[in-house]
């Protein structure tokens, strides 16, 4: 058969991509009457092809392929696909690599398998990610379908578990981390095979990558390991054991390291404390939140001192609050990027649990929690930590907690965190200084931030401010403070979708709060916070809940001033004019700055292979049209007058 036309293939495959998921039958066998895979992979082995068009076929040929005609052909596309394996072309690799995954499940022969699975496993070492992931993904299939193969795979009591093995004692870090990634991912699926793989000595292996010295290979292991302790239940405090009391000053200590390690540590101490909390102490686990068992019978760790972990196990969570503080320490040196690490990792501690949270609102050591309140309320945080700081404060005081129903005793910590937290909070705005915008209250530090201009961060302030007023001591407060209280019940406050929502949102904290408050007999404890509450909040907060984010349900003249005003002409993507009244404009520009920039480090690539082969990629005029957009700034405002108009928000009269 003389060779397929390339440009005939190139047709049909663009015709197959246009069709509806999934392709029929009756058009993967026209396909493959018109273009037999001999064929189509002379045609895609000639010189001419481009990584678009290779791309294009490779992705037709994956359609037609899944359907059960391609599925019938299944034992005629052997040699194809190893053929494919060999090719240059990442992406002619990656469909070989499926299909063998796709012949290895429908392998009936014990021999065919274990060479499929050798295969796969030495495609695990591609140079290219994408292969390697399909090979990954192939083989955790078959896992799936035959659980005995990760026995095989695990003990290397087959030919793809020697070569697996070979993998983890390789000196390169790659091919250890591809191999340890595929057990963690196999071992996901069933808890038989997590079982397997804690008990053996694969854990120990990983625990070994923790060196700083290589921090890719290093970052990786830790993330493997959190997989680990959310697919392997009731080993995350027995995994921190080993992985923190040992690694993790050190990890925390070095800049490479430290902001990766930051939030997998600190996932760890909190599912570690969700652990204690359930199994309670005298259950193998301290009251600190680490248990006292060992992982695969390995020794415990020494911790670089000679200091055993196991003669340590609650100092987990003691040294990352330490670290913690020392970075936000304002005595220190740290930069604004490492204390924004640290205050996300604080939220992702917080997250899970009032348990975990009370890590941080802890009454005996109050710094870290004054540290990040001060930053979220007080007046000299820059912005990126403040933003950071108050999503902290969001999560230590429940917002994820209490959940769209405002569940108060699903967000509340212990009597004495909540002191603490309410101590914190309003020392935030104490002093000299006060807090922020000169705030002489934490109402007033709310209301002079959500002055700020900025989405993301009056975002920030309203999640923050919804967790604290399941507060009746920040309700009053709020209640207390007539700018505020008239802002958050006013529905024109805000005008875009996002931020009229985030309004209402807090206003049904507020409404709950006050709700709860005013029901409670006496005029002792919470109760008392009645005497506190202006005469007619309820009247005006219930209006602003019926009112609904825009006012709707307030009448009509609620709805005016939500009208958006856009201009007829709307122009293609890079101009500012896409993004309307409703839209993050500095999302969007931030966008373009990181394609503007991505653009020109491939141009400035030399030669055409590896990431430099994308330059063939680029449209002819790409530069142009993105710097013209770079310089325009987020609203257009530098590009001249007219690129503004459409963002104009217009105000109908009555």
């Amino acid at each position: 058969m003389e060779p397929q036309p390339l440009q005939a293939l190139l047709q049909a495959c663009d015709s197959i991509l246009k069709q509806p998921s999934p392709v029929s039958d009756a058009t993967a066998q026209e396909f493959f009457e018109n273009h037999p895979l001999d064929a189509v992979f002379r045609a895609l082995n000639t010189q001419d092809v481009t990584e678009q068009q290779l791309g294009t076929v490779c992705s037709a040929l994956d359609s037609v392929l899944s359907t059960p005609y391609g599925t019938s052909l299944l034992p005629s596309t052997r040699s194809y696909a190893e053929a494919a394996l060999q090719s240059p072309q990442h992406r002619l690799r990656r469909l070989g690599c499926e299909q063998m995954g796709r012949l290895l499940l429908a392998a009936a022969d014990e021999q065919q398998q274990q060479q499929l699975e050798s295969t796969l496993v030495a495609v695990l070492q591609d140079t290219d990610t994408g292969v390697a992931g399909a090979a990954e993904k192939a083989l955790v299939a078959q896992v799936a379908a035959r659980p005995g193969s990760f026995t095989a795979l695990l003990a290397g009591s087959s030919p793809a578990g020697q070569a697996l093995q070979e993998m983890l004692d390789s000196s390169r870090a790659t091919q250890r981390m591809r191999a340890f990634a595929l057990l963690t991912a196999a071992a996901a699926g069933s808890s038989s095979n997590a079982e397997q793989l804690k008990q053996s000595g694969v854990v120990t292996q990983l625990l070994a990558q923790l060196d700083p010295s290589d921090p890719l290979a290093c970052l990786v292991a830790l993330q493997l390991l959190q997989e680990l302790v959310i697919h392997i239940g009731g080993s995350a405090a027995t995994l921190m054991q080993q992985l923190l009391l040992p690694s993790l000053l050190l990890l925390l200590d070095d800049p490479s390291t430290a902001p990766g390690a930051f939030p997998i540590a600190a996932r760890l101490v909190a599912a570690a404390a969700q652990e204690s909390a359930a199994g309670g102490v005298g259950a193998g686990v301290s009251s600190n939140g680490a248990a006292a068992m060992e992982v695969d019978g390995a020794a415990p760790h020494s911790n670089g001192n000679g200091v055993a972990a196991g003669a340590q196990h609650g100092d987990a969570a003691a040294a990352l609050l330490a670290k913690m503080q020392e970075v936000l320490d304002d005595r220190g040196n740290s930069s604004a990027d490492m204390e924004v690490v640290a205050l996300d990792a604080a939220g992702q501690l917080a997250l899970p649990s009032s348990t975990s949270a009370a890590l941080l609102a802890s009454p005996t050591s109050p710094q870290l929690l004054q540290s990040i309140c001060s930053r979220a309320l007080g007046r000299t945080a820059s912005p990126p930590i403040r933003l950071a700081a108050l999503h902290a404060l969001a999560s230590i005081a429940g917002v994820e907690r209490a959940g769209e129903a405002r569940d108060r005793s699903a967000a509340l910590m212990s009597a004495a965190n909540e002191a603490s937290l309410r101590l914190a909070v309003f020392e935030a705005v104490s002093g000299a200084a006060g807090g922020a915008g000169g705030a002489r209250s934490p109402a007033e530090a709310v209301h002079n931030l959500l002055q700020q201009p900025f989405d993301d961060t009056r975002a920030g302030v309203y999640r923050c401010c919804s967790a604290l007023l399941l507060r009746p001591w920040f309700a009053a407060d709020v209640c207390n403070s007539s700018a505020l209280l008239a802002r958050l019940c006013q529905s024109d406050s805000e005008s875009g979708q996002a931020a009229c929502e985030w309004r209402h949102s807090t206003v049904m904290a507020l409404w709950a709060t006050v709700q709860y408050v005013l029901g409670l007999p006496g005029d002792v404890g919470e109760a008392r916070f009645k005497q506190q509450l202006p005469p007619a909040v309820q009247q005006q907060l219930l209006a602003a809940v019926r009112g609904g984010p825009y006012g709707v349900a307030g009448g009509r003249g609620t709805q005016q001033s939500h009208f958006v005003a856009t201009m007829p002409r709307l122009k293609k993507s890079c101009k500012a004019a896409v993004c309307r009244a409703v839209a993050p404009y500095q999302w969007w520009h931030s966008t373009v700055m990181a394609l503007w920039a991505t653009v020109q480090y491939v141009l400035a690539l030399p030669g055409d292979v590896g990431e430099a082969r994308f330059k063939q990629q680029l449209p002819p005029a790409v530069q142009q049209q993105l710097l013209a957009a770079v310089r325009g700034g987020p609203y257009g405002a530098a590009g001249g007058r007219g690129t503004q108009q459409s963002h104009f928000v217009a105000t109908m009269p009555r």
